[in-house]
């Protein structure tokens, strides 16, 4: 049998916003070793800190990965800003036949993240309100360092401009 692996990766400004909510006290589940405000959290995460290690190491892991294992690389924005085509992406990557409109929208309607997780934070875009320009400045920096000649990485990742042009 082929082993297949999805990964799925966010962009570095909104996984630290969704992230910071799980660091709080409250009802939410406590698996990161943290403690402090968001703008700590942000400062934190900028070195490394991550429940599995960091960011862009994460990463960057797979990325080298990729040859030896079948990964399908699709982010997090694909996911929610073009459903559609991600579902035939990761309907193809598995060797699966076309899907008939049908099928897709009900896939579509089921994945909702409204239908997975009513309370996200970290929706596409949720750093514009969050992080400071000089907070995403850092982070596009620090990406774009990582990340250099690396594929599939969009350019919102690593420029302000093309960042807030995502809705």
């Amino acid at each position: 049998k082929q082993w297949y692996q999805r990964r799925v990766r966010g962009n570095p400004k909104d996984v630290v916003c969704s992230l910071y909510p799980h660091t709080q006290s409250g009802p939410r589940i406590h698996f990161f070793d943290f403690q402090g405000t968001f703008e700590d959290s942000v400062e934190w995460f900028l070195k490394g800190g991550m429940a599995n290690g960091c960011y862009w190491t994460h990463n960057k892991e797979y990325f080298m990965n990729e040859r030896k294992y079948k990964i399908l690389h699709i982010n997090f924005e694909e996911l929610t800003l073009k459903k559609r085509s991600a579902i035939q992406k990761i309907n193809s990557f598995l060797g699966y036949g076309d899907l008939a409109e049908q099928q897709i929208t009900a896939v579509e309607e089921a994945t909702a993240l409204h239908q997975l997780a009513p309370n996200q934070v970290g929706k596409p875009g949720s750093a514009r309100r969050l992080l400071s320009f000089e907070q995403r400045s850092l982070f596009d920096a620090r990406t774009e360092k990582e990340f250099d000649g690396i594929p599939y990485i969009p350019r919102s990742y690593t420029d302000e401009s093309s960042y807030q042009k995502q809705s």
